[in-house]
């Protein structure tokens, strides 16, 4: 019985881990296919960045005409993807949003023309093809004074008339029509939309306005900008997943998009930072073509 009564008297307590946290669940809607312009996202992702900051994100893919924000309004999603111009425009419609991250600095809008095409928006003559009606149409063409000199044409969704003509000029993004023309063997040209005055944030990260004290919106920013930061050194592990979803990024096509996006998401103030200047100058360039917007609160300053 002395034995018994020993051995029980130095057996270890009977001890229980505690359970960890639950991850905070965050459905994040992109406004378009899985692709390299979401590169920072997906690395914090599959790397389990945004794990670690205690948070179960949910990257959503979108596609044309996806209402990322209206998504966000409604509840069905913590976080859009989006523009800054469109941000801008639904804020002065009531949307109560505000950006938080961008995961490119420069706006990848812009002009495709061929290698020996113009140089400047100030050479572009004859015909061009845009989106017509949209923001960055009207701002170019009332700024440069095209209405009258330059053929406004539909944009046809490819490019092959600006394969067909030496002189065709169309509107594109840096991380799709360029790559698409080189993969052809078209020797190209691209006129940043920054260089015309045009620059809103893009791949923003929206949230509701209520929301912006929240815990995880903190958390949610330093993994994304920690997920931006490697994605730039090293992209072998999200464009692994940003492929396996999006296989037409297959084929070596994703490496041009990431080595003509790269200066893109540096831009001039560092990976994921917002300034006052760019909404205000952004403000004022949506409010010359008929837009009235204020950039008053648009975004949450780092």
């Amino acid at each position: 019985m002395l034995s018994l009564f020993l051995a029980c008297a130095t057996e270890a307590p009977a001890t229980s881990t505690p359970a960890a946290p639950a991850a905070h669940p965050l459905q994040v809607a992109l406004n378009w296919y899985p692709e390299p312009e979401f590169g920072g996202f997906y690395d914090a992702s599959v790397r389990g960045l945004y794990k670690e900051a205690g948070l179960e994100v949910t990257l959503v893919p979108g596609g044309p005409g996806v209402p990322v924000l209206e998504l966000l309004a409604g509840g069905r999603a913590d976080v859009a993807i989006s523009g800054a111009d469109d941000l801008l425009v639904r804020r002065a419609q009531g949307l109560d949003a505000v950006a938080v991250f961008a995961g490119l600095q420069d706006a990848p809008t812009g002009l495709l023309v061929h290698a020996d095409g113009p140089k400047r928006y100030e050479e572009v003559s004859g015909n061009v093809a845009a989106e017509a009606g949209s923001p960055f149409q009207q701002f170019i063409w009332a700024k440069y004074g095209w209405e009258g000199k330059v053929t406004l044409l539909p944009t046809s969704g490819t490019i092959a008339p600006f394969a067909a003509d030496p002189k065709f000029v169309q509107q594109a993004y840096v991380t799709s029509e360029p790559c698409l023309a080189e993969a052809l063997g078209l020797a190209v040209g691209f006129l940043p939309a920054r260089d015309a005055g045009w620059n809103p944030y893009s791949s923003l990260a929206v949230i509701r306005g209520a929301d912006a004290s929240a815990e995880w919106v903190r958390a949610f920013v330093t993994a994304s900008q920690a997920g931006w930061e490697h994605y730039l050194t090293d992209p072998t592990a999200a464009n692994a997943e940003i492929v396996k979803l999006n296989p037409e990024m297959g084929g070596g096509k994703i490496d041009c998009v990431v080595k003509r996006q790269e200066p893109y998401v540096r831009g001039s103030a560092g990976v994921g930072r917002l300034e006052a200047a760019r909404f205000t100058e952004l403000a004022g360039a949506l409010n010359s073509v008929g837009q009235k917007v204020s950039a008053e609160g648009a975004y949450i300053a780092r």
